[in-house]
């Protein structure tokens, strides 16, 4: 019978001692979300966030621009490349204007709204696409046709 008691007797003490060790994590869990809070709720941390934001469609658009810059060297019509290139560079410094534009922008309005922004603009987001769409035609239109699968299948 001692055998059972003890027994059933440690399994009691492991089974309390598991749920208390459940508690105690998920109370630890909770304090260091909480501490992880404060922190990051403080106000350089929400200006840092809010000026990361404001920054992303600027920043979007000139790794595009830079992307495309570096695969237009091998493009095979001059002409086109140097449109291109001209087109590349008056872009990227709209998009450092605009960026440089809505950082003013953000310590001078303090607007909560995003559409009072350069960057979230239509005519800014609307003419970066566009831009990008364009040369991308222009590129694609000055380039010789590919050879299809199929024909490479046939011929190859």
């Amino acid at each position: 019978m001692d055998d059972k008691f003890l027994k059933y007797s440690k399994l009691y003490g492991y089974i309390f001692l598991a749920l208390f060790a459940f508690v105690i994590g998920v109370a630890l869990l909770i304090a260091t979300f909480y501490g992880f809070s404060k922190i990051l709720s403080s106000r350089p941390v929400d200006v840092a966030f809010e000026l990361i934001v404001i920054a992303i469609p600027a920043i979007v658009f000139s790794t595009a621009y830079i992307i495309f810059f570096k695969r237009t060297k091998s493009h095979p019509n001059k002409v086109v490349k140097y449109i291109s290139y001209v087109l590349f560079i008056a872009a990227l410094t709209y998009c450092s204007i605009g960026l440089i534009w809505t950082i003013k922008d953000y310590f001078t309005l303090k607007s909560s709204s995003i559409a009072d922004y350069h960057t979230f603009k239509l005519v800014f987001l609307a003419g970066n696409v566009a831009l990008l769409f364009i040369i991308a035609i222009m590129q694609a239109l000055s380039t010789e046709k590919e050879v299809d699968w199929m024909e490479r299948k046939k011929y190859g």
